[in-house]
């Protein structure tokens, strides 16, 4: 066998696996499955699903991993264009990678927080984060936006405004996805009370309209 093929037929166990895993999550529950359930409906060795994951928690970070990267394309594809619309196609891009996948988000979401205090480094190195920041300082110099935090910052509490409004759905919001991350929007760029005007120096950020969004 060549070195290729032994590759794609690895790349095709790990798929397998990752699938009949995702399968058994939604059929039956995150907590209800364990590793010998997905190995004997995948029909592989135990050794087999260890070598592609090392453990459960892994196929949840390999989920996260892929809904980041629709994520991250929907953002790339709005370089150019007003934050407000960049912040709707990423929300609009998490709502369609979790909207029927409610029951594995707490899970999903500690997993990843799990990996996050683990290695340091996970967070400067999100592609997700990266993009956004990206999308945020072409705000701030265009004059689009204003805040007293840089833009490291900002992106970091709309990613974790978003997560919140995730994890707060996931659990037992009785409000579409949609409307809840919509609303993340608008907390973000305008605050929770418009009739009382803060000072400037106390505001996360303000947005000034540019072009249509």
């Amino acid at each position: 066998m060549t070195a290729s093929r032994r590759t794609l037929q690895k790349e095709a166990t790990r798929e397998h696996l990752y699938t009949q895993a995702m399968r058994l999550f939604g059929e039956r529950g995150y907590d209800a499955v364990s590793i010998d359930d997905i190995v004997r409906e995948a029909q592989v060795a135990r050794g087999t699903f260890y070598f592609h994951f090392p453990g459960k928690d892994d196929v949840l970070l390999e989920l996260i991993r892929r809904n980041d990267r629709r994520i991250v394309e929907s953002m790339r594809a709005m370089r150019g264009r007003p934050l407000g619309a960049v912040l709707r196609a990423t929300t609009d891009a998490f709502a369609a990678a979790w909207r029927d996948r409610r029951a594995l988000l707490p899970h999903a979401g500690a997993v990843a927080l799990r990996r996050i205090a683990e290695v340091a480094q996970v967070r400067d190195e999100q592609p997700l984060r990266v993009e956004l920041v990206q999308h945020v300082e072409a705000a701030v110099a265009a004059g689009e936006l204003r805040s007293v935090l840089p833009s490291q910052m900002l992106a970091d509490v709309f990613l974790l405004d978003v997560f919140a409004a995730l994890m707060a759905w996931g659990v037992a919001a009785p409000v579409e996805l949609d409307v809840v991350l919509a609303a993340v929007i608008d907390l973000f760029l305008h605050g929770v009370d418009r009739g009382a005007e803060a000072p400037a120096g106390m505001r996360v950020a303000s947005l000034r309209p540019r072009g249509n969004s």
